[in-house]
């Protein structure tokens, strides 16, 4: 493990551990949870932390590390491959986040922050940015998450499980096409959401998680309308934050009890050569503009209590009250104290955590 952590410290940072609740926020829920009833803090393109100033306008999405988005209470990442000689490398669209570290390496780093956090799950995004989802690519990923050595790790599954069977373990989602017939050995595992994932789309539905006869049981409600083509930034922002929001209307609607619908809507974004991830996220003070990632958090405290899903933000380094909004923890300035109430929590649990930073 540790030759897999040093090889792929470009892209997960180096683990410290966090005695924080937003290391463990899991540990409050009961076993009997279901994973899609959760409210789970997510991070677009989870990766790109790390990339050159000189190409971070277009390429960055994230200013924290892997581990420390894990540690501040992000539980959905967002992995984007490709091959290369032979190997699984890291992308962000086309262009290579590191030419060393592999795919291997960051499965690694998430199953020693789980080992070291045994009460979590995370849920693992996998898409092909870099060429095609290829017979000798399906069979690298199928076997990754699929190997003696590793499968512990993982929830073999084809859809949601309850908490109790899924903490200390990874959940795939898959972004990638998974043809039977290029894995010899293969067994159906993991949500498979490459089909009716449309593209730059405010409003999908999939389907998944089908019975013996083809009728299904399970239905994923998706926002990924990452480019809004709007005429300046202000506008791209706000029509971004129309969309999540009406989006995160239908998900406050359905409420926590329901058992065959999920949600996963995004914050993230840019707007053609107009606006970088990070001006849609954040804003800019040229022209003075408020981003997606300031304008969403009165919303989603607002809302406290309520049913979000997903929701997978860009640069969410930069307030820590994003994650605890979209948990429903009511956050004051100065000693934080975290209220987190749900309908679903196993108790209310008030702590007081003078030493965090937003």
């Amino acid at each position: 493990m540790q030759a897999h952590l040093k090889a792929g410290e470009k892209l997960l940072g180096t683990y410290q551990a966090s005695s924080s609740i937003t290391s463990r926020w899991m540990s409050a829920y009961n076993d009997s949870t279901l994973v899609q009833n959760l409210n789970l803090p997510g991070t677009h393109d989870s990766l790109t932390w790390s990339v050159s100033a000189v190409l971070s306008p277009f390429v960055q999405t994230q200013d924290i590390t892997l581990f420390q988005q894990l540690n501040n209470g992000v539980r959905f990442v967002d992995l984007r491959i490709g091959i290369v000689s032979e190997k699984l490398r890291l992308f962000h669209a086309s262009y290579q986040l590191s030419s060393s570290v592999e795919l291997v390496d960051i499965f690694w780093g998430l199953y020693h922050w789980l080992d070291q956090n045994p009460t979590e799950t995370v849920l693992v995004s996998v898409k092909v940015d870099n060429g095609n989802s290829t017979a000798a690519l399906q069979r690298q990923v199928y076997d990754l998450m699929n190997g003696p050595e590793v499968s512990d790790y993982w929830v073999h599954n084809t859809t949601l499980p309850a908490l109790g069977d899924a903490r200390h373990k990874l959940i795939p989602i898959l972004r990638l096409t998974m043809d039977p017939n290029n894995i010899p050995d293969y067994k159906p595992f993991g949500l498979n959401l490459a089909r009716g994932w449309k593209d730059n789309n405010a409003n999908i539905s999939i389907k998944y998680d089908y019975d013996a006869d083809n009728n299904y049981r399970q239905v994923v409600y998706v926002q990924d309308l990452y480019n809004p083509d709007a005429d300046d930034e202000e506008a791209a922002i706000n029509k971004k934050y129309e969309v999540l929001t009406t989006h995160l209307n239908r998900s406050v609607a359905t409420g926590f009890e329901n058992t065959n619908k999920w949600y996963i809507g995004f914050a993230s974004g840019y707007n053609g050569v107009l606006t970088t991830p990070k001006q849609l996220a954040l804003g800019s003070t040229i022209p003075r503009t408020v981003g997606v990632n300031t304008l969403i958090r009165p919303y989603l405290q607002s809302n406290r209590g309520s049913y979000f899903g997903v929701i997978m933000f860009d640069f969410i380094g930069s307030d820590q009250r994003l994650i605890n909004a979209t948990l429903g923890w009511e956050t004051s300035w100065g000693t934080k104290t975290f209220t987190i109430t749900s309908p679903i929590l196993s108790a209310m649990i008030v702590i007081v955590a003078p030493l965090l930073v937003f």
